[in-house]
């Protein structure tokens, strides 16, 4: 019997605060490892300098939020992290912010956690005037591909390689 994804308005996002930062990292780091199959080294340095860059940066608390740290991951399902115009790739769009982050804790995936997320950060986004947004995703993370595609990020330009993982990867655009 498949799990019943609750309703994307049951899903509470909050605000993240700098103690959120190591437990978001977790959870990336968790995420990754779980959709290529192993976890590759760097993962966590490479993604920590964007909190710097943050514009709109949301978590998902899990049921053990005021619990034991269960997995090293303190309680955090889900996060979202959208930075600044002009800090993503060559190429993008100077005026659009980037969702350079958009990762749920492995045992939380499927719940709507991500599509409330990416839902809130590009409400958010759009309530600070940002006209459009960008993000780059793998083309094999078929779910993701399909999650954006579903919420109305079309894929612009051509597809490239990723720095780290060598794979084809595409920017996605979506109108504020």
């Amino acid at each position: 019997m498949s799990e019943v994804e609750p309703p994307i308005g049951a899903v509470e996002t909050r605000p993240a605060e700098a103690a959120d930062l190591e437990a978001c990292l977790a959870v990336w780091v968790a995420a990754c490892a779980a959709r290529d199959g192993q976890a590759f080294e760097g993962v966590a340095e490479r993604a920590r300098p964007k909190f710097d860059a943050g514009v709109v940066w949301l978590v998902a608390d899990g049921p053990d939020v005021d619990g034991p740290d269960v997995d090293g991951l303190r309680g955090v399902d889900g996060f979202v992290l959208a930075t600044r115009p002009g800090s993503g790739l060559p190429g993008d769009p100077e005026d659009a912010p980037v969702v350079g982050l958009l990762a749920t804790r492995p045992g939380a995936q499927a719940r709507g956690l991500g599509r409330a997320l990416l839902r809130e950060a590009t409400r958010q986004l759009g309530a600070l005037g940002h006209r459009r947004v960008v993000l780059h995703a793998l083309l094999d993370n078929v779910a993701a591909v399909g999650l954006y595609e579903s919420e109305g990020w079309v894929a612009a330009g051509d597809p490239f390689e990723h720095s780290l993982l060598k794979r084809p990867t595409q920017r996605f655009d979506r109108l504020l």
